[in-house]
């Protein structure tokens, strides 16, 4: 159905509106005209902007049309103004034109008009269409700086990050649990995960991180989340969780799907004042239920839904939620990233994300993906069994520039019976390795940025000395940064920071476990 035209008619003769009435709709333009007479209610009815287009007469008793297009230019300058008059000179005509104006149509020439008000209405169309590509160049532009910004912030941060959970860590596991000091590492170590889930989802939305899609329980990752979940929101709030008892089995990055559901859970926890309750439930949906969406999938959806009791949100606040950099927060307590980021993630994944809300009424995400039948790779949570006796006949020899990471991190290591040779770049890892046979190490563990020679390059004049040398890379840097090293590969092992000790010795596991055996 063709939209209704409302039209502005600055006129002292109501028989002249009534006559471009009926020729319009004549001519198929649906319209409805507003008809004034005089400055005042052209005025009022410009402070309105509820019109799409102005027609106006030159001379009006009272008022001057040329005067109506100064005021409308300064109020409404995006809506379109044609002159319609009988008495209008061609150097009138021309003043108009160059005072903006888009158009004028003499008295005695109507069958002009029609024609006129659809070039002017595609001349809208077309501006509106060239603003709206300028402002996304605009913004990928500010997007490129801010990606660039985050990238090179994100080592230092990571590295910081790292070292925060490294020493919260070991302060943790050397006091008891009842002990106060316990709840206070505690309390850093969960404030700097929370950290870490900020670092990556600005790294994720500037888009500096490379995702590895894997076949995932959708149940199974929310569960292992749950805990981490409940630390999120204050014991004034219930928290519920109803996993379907099918198998959701989804194809994503685990650590995507666990960044949109922090991301929900918080926004729901920064919706509900005082007291209320946040459910997640999960379930299996047939067909895609999102009908607008093009998405289809055989094997049907999975959902994950977050429902809450807070203060809901009106439509208009909807239609902006998914856009980068809105927040209804107050200052300094939101970045607005959280739901755009969702929306990128999911995105990414091949699903989508329903949102049903109401002002006062609380609000629902639904975030849906596409089921898959593989099975799923399992996840292991279970810290590693440190044999001391046993790792005192092996050598790792720990490369990293930051030595207050380097520090902690060693001297975790050397608790465990491992024989630590630290170096704060390439050149001396080599140096280290090279300068005694009893210097040879089983494992190296190396940032991939590294001063004086990078962690590749060192790695790879070691192995001609050392072929059968084992390898773990770590980096603070996003996927985009690294991948120019070549590491990012399946045969090449790396852990990202910041990680705990904990994640650390279960890695180093897995990547010697025919020295250290894993447990």
């Amino acid at each position: 159905m063709q939209p209704v035209l409302n039209i502005l008619h600055l006129e002292d003769d109501p028989l002249d509106t009534e006559l471009i009435r009926r020729r319009l709709e004549a001519d198929s333009i649906s319209c409805e005209i507003h008809r004034v007479d005089n400055e005042a209610d052209f005025s009022s009815s410009l402070e309105l902007g509820e019109a799409d287009l102005i027609l106006a007469d030159v001379l009006i008793p009272g008022y001057d049309g040329m005067e109506a297009l100064k005021l409308a230019k300064t109020i409404t300058p995006q809506v379109p103004f044609i002159l319609f008059s009988g008495v209008l000179g061609e150097e009138s005509a021309v003043t108009a034109l160059k005072n903006g104006a888009t158009d004028y149509v003499l008295k005695d020439r109507p069958s002009r008009l029609a024609p006129a008000i659809r070039r002017a209405l595609e001349e809208v169309r077309m501006l509106q269409e060239k603003q709206s590509l300028t402002n996304q160049l605009t913004r990928a532009q500010k997007l490129e700086v801010f990606g660039e910004l985050a990238g090179g912030l994100a080592h230092d941060f990571n590295n910081i990050l790292t070292i925060i959970l490294a020493n919260s860590g070991m302060l943790s596991a050397s006091v008891k649990k009842s002990s106060r000091l316990y709840k206070y590492a505690s309390h850093i170590e969960y404030a700097a995960e929370h950290a870490s889930t900020i670092t990556r989802q600005l790294l994720v939305f500037s888009r500096r991180e490379i995702r590895e899609p894997v076949v995932l329980s959708l149940n199974e990752t929310i569960e292992r989340t749950k805990n981490m979940l409940r630390r999120l929101i204050p014991e004034t709030i219930e928290l519920t969780l109803n996993t379907c008892e099918l198998p959701l089995h989804i194809k994503s990055d685990r650590n995507d799907i666990e960044q949109v559901l922090i991301n929900l859970i918080l926004n729901a926890r920064d919706s509900i004042h005082n007291e209320g309750w946040i459910t997640i439930s999960t379930g299996f949906l047939p067909d895609n239920p999102e009908h607008k969406s093009s998405i289809e999938n055989p094997l049907g959806f999975c959902f994950f839904r977050i429902a809450d009791t807070g203060c809901g949100m009106s439509p208009a606040l909807k239609e902006k939620i998914f856009e980068p950099f809105f927040t209804t927060k107050p200052e300094g307590s939101g970045t607005g990233l959280g739901l755009a980021t969702c929306h990128r993630l999911i995105s990414a994944a091949g699903g989508h994300i329903l949102v049903e809300c109401a002002v006062g009424q609380g609000s629902i995400f639904t975030v849906c993906l596409p089921r898959v039948y593989q099975p799923h790779e399992p996840t292991t949570t279970e810290p590693p069994v440190i044999n001391v006796q046993q790792n005192r006949g092996i050598t790792i020899l720990l490369v990293e520039d930051n030595h207050m990471l380097r520090d902690i991190v060693a001297a975790r290591l050397s608790e465990c019976g491992y024989k630590v040779l630290q170096a704060a770049n390439g050149l001396d890892g080599l140096e280290v390795a090279t300068s005694k046979k009893e210097n040879q190490p089983d494992l190296v563990i190396s940032d991939v940025v590294l001063p004086l020679l990078s962690g590749k390059e060192m790695i790879r004049l070691l192995q001609l000395r050392f072929p059968e040398i084992k390898i773990l890379f770590t980096s603070g840097y996003p996927d985009r940064a690294i991948a120019p090293h070549g590491i990012l590969t399946p045969s090449i092992e790396i852990i990202r920071k910041p990680f705990s000790l904990p994640s650390l010795l279960t890695k180093i596991v897995e990547v010697i476990p025919s020295i250290s055996h894993s447990n």
